[in-house]
């Protein structure tokens, strides 16, 4: 037997469709979140002492980090208004507001292949075919943190991702929330807002920190 074919065998259940679908989205991922190397040149350039600082106030303020290839475009903007309010150039409520503006438009690069209205029927067939023992798991935790239980339209990506982060060996989730909950609990409150009153209001609102 193959590396292949045993991958297939115990991660796939033994069925090569589901493990070329798996391939071909891990591949698409990967071109999802190529660096813009215009941005990381901007970025490599704006107030670099202050990039820790930059990045320790979006991972604060969202719950999690993001992938280089969504924070990279923002990180200048970060930088400039730490440095601003370290420099009294700016009260803490402008200070706050400010940032804030710019880590919803980070959040929102964030979400932007989770923007129609619906998923492909593909999606909801892997969400009840795989991973499954692992989905109560997940759909007993996130709905634990969010006090109900999320609409699968809103949660099925998040559930789906958290599946798969859980399946992992090496990946053992506390009970208190983490940067993965907070990633995912993001998405579905996104997509709550999303279907309810369209994409402007879901990217005017709030950030998951807010209001956990």
């Amino acid at each position: 037997m193959t590396v292949w074919q045993s991958i297939i065998e115990e991660q796939y259940d033994g069925d090569p469709k589901a493990f070329q679908e798996a391939w071909d989205l891990a591949t698409l991922e990967g071109r999802l979140y190529a660096i813009d190397w215009n941005a990381l040149s901007k970025a490599s350039v704006t107030l670099p002492h202050f990039a820790e600082t930059g990045r320790s106030l979006i991972e604060q303020r969202l719950g999690y980090l993001p992938h280089d290839s969504v924070i990279l475009h923002y990180e200048p903007q970060v930088r400039i208004l730490v440095r601003a309010y370290q420099y009294e150039l700016m009260s803490q409520n402008e200070f706050e507001t400010e940032t804030d503006a710019v880590i919803k438009q980070i959040r929102n690069r964030d979400m932007r292949y989770n923007t129609g209205l619906d998923y492909d029927a593909r999606l909801y067939e892997n969400y009840y075919n795989y991973f499954v023992p692992y989905g109560y798991a997940v759909r007993d935790r996130l709905s634990n943190f969010l006090s109900y239980i999320p609409d699968i339209k809103h949660s099925v990506v998040a559930e789906l991702w958290m599946r798969d982060l859980i399946a992992r060996d090496d990946i053992r989730l506390p009970p208190c929330l983490t940067a993965a909950d907070y990633k995912a609990i993001t998405l579905i409150k996104y997509r709550e807002v999303l279907l309810k009153k369209g994409k402007d209001a879901a990217d005017q609102s709030p950030l998951v920190t807010s209001i956990l």
